[in-house]
């Protein structure tokens, strides 16, 4: 516990150093592990060799062009603008639309910045100009685009079955109930404000001819055919997340191709963007794999988890205190660098105490979502804000509360009914 103590407290200093949390764990691990015996760097090194090598983290950067070739390209846009119009008449009118989009585009992207940026771009000028309450455009979009990180493909989902060796795919499916439940208490939520309180989200009229419907239907197929391909791929055991997440990205390309909008600067724009985030991602990665085989190399996982299977709390009240800590730390650490830190030492616990990994894994993401718009360091948050130059921060923020404690009950419903996460995994695996 002293050693954890300690590894914490370089953390905190190289942190503060203003390095990248990437080499904040690389350097903490290399020196922990030369500390214990300089003769275990050649173990960290088969560790950072066979996570380079994983053929799990290749799905991240084809996931990750798909979803940049859909967000450059006017797929989105298009499919907004399509979706709307069949919304407009329900109570709550486009905010509707403002949830259900992302939850679509998340399908197809895996990014939650990415999904409020492109999604928001397109609907807060509109909904502005039609005299929707502002704080509610802006807190449906940053917590529809939440759902990229929980509705697969979730890269975080892809890494932390990397990290943990779990199936990606019972990740993914185990998803599946989860981003449902979630989707409808954000629309409930929605649907009840605008009924209490008609004034926040004017109606609008709907489009009923043969060629508005055609126009709608030709600007909707692409996305739900990727999705389609790709999640229906890897749920009826035909394509592994690596193949689905070729076919995505090729599919992406045949779109943007036959709507006309695929340029080479586009696609360049597209790859180098794909590039620049999973470089990153995999720097980080490859830390967290060097910090948690010094972890390893200390025993602090074991020592920890039987330190707390030795006391005398219940499981219960562990989880809660676990799951509590990750909603603290969500509000000051991005979403990725808290999961990868925290894994070594707190993924051995969970599992001491008798709780699944797929379980943990769909709870964990839930609250990584919570952090996304969370402040001070909510990013979906400053998305937002960034689309619409001149808003508080605290405007956005305020907008986005209902949905925090929306996630977060949906987060005590998956503690108190695990088999939320855990039937449908049950049923395909």
């Amino acid at each position: 516990m002293i050693v954890l103590a300690y590894m914490g407290a370089c953390i905190m200093v190289l942190l503060l150093m203003g390095l990248p949390i990437a080499a904040v764990l690389g350097i903490t691990g290399l020196a922990w592990i030369a500390a214990f015996d300089p003769t275990y760097l050649k173990g960290a090194g088969y560790a950072i060799l066979n996570t380079a090598t994983s053929e799990t983290l290749i799905a991240v950067p084809l996931f990750i062009l798909m979803g940049e070739i859909i967000q450059r390209s006017e797929v989105a846009s298009r499919f907004y603008n399509a979706v709307a119009p069949a919304l407009a008449r329900l109570p709550g009118g486009l905010l509707h639309a403002n949830i259900a989009v992302c939850s679509v585009f998340a399908a197809v992207s895996g990014s939650s910045i990415a999904t409020a940026a492109t999604i928001g771009t397109a609907a807060i000028p509109n909904l502005d100009r039609l005299g929707y309450d502002r704080r509610l455009i802006f807190g449906t979009l940053a917590a529809g685009g939440t759902l990229g990180i929980l509705i697969p493909p979730s890269i975080p989902l892809i890494i932390y079955g990397a990290l943990v060796e779990e199936s990606v795919g019972r990740l993914f499916v185990a998803a599946v109930l989860p981003a449902a439940m979630i989707v409808l208490l954000f629309e409930l939520y929605l649907l009840i404000r605008a009924l209490m309180r008609p004034d926040i989200a004017p109606r609008g009229s709907v489009a009923t001819d043969a060629a508005s419907w055609a126009a709608a239907l030709r600007d909707i197929a692409p996305l739900i055919a990727i999705i389609v391909v790709v999640l229906g791929g890897i749920y009826r055991g035909w394509t592994t997340p690596t193949e689905a997440a070729a076919l995505g990205a090729f599919m992406a390309l045949a779109v943007a191709l036959t709507q006309g909008t695929l340029t080479w600067a586009l696609l360049t724009q597209a790859i180098g963007s794909t590039v620049k985030v999973t470089s990153t991602l995999l720097f980080i990665v490859l830390g967290a794999q060097v910090f948690s085989f010094a972890v390893f190399t200390w025993g602090i996982n074991s020592k920890v988890a039987d330190f707390v299977a030795g006391l005398s709390y219940a499981p219960a009240t562990v989880i809660v205190a676990i799951l509590a800590m990750y909603f603290v730390l969500g509000m000051f650490i991005d979403a990725l660098s808290m999961m990868v830190m925290t894994l070594a030492v707190v993924h051995p616990i969970v599992i001491g105490l008798g709780y699944d990994s797929v379980w943990f894994g769909i709870v964990l993401v839930l609250l990584l979502e919570v952090g996304l718009i969370t402040p001070p360091v909510g990013l979906n948050l400053f998305t937002i804000q960034a689309i619409r130059p001149g808003i508080a921060l605290g405007e956005v923020a305020a907008g986005a509360l209902p949905f925090v404690v929306l996630l977060l009950i949906g987060v005590a419903l998956l503690v108190g009914f695990p088999g939320i996460a855990l039937w449908l995994p049950g049923q395909v695996f």
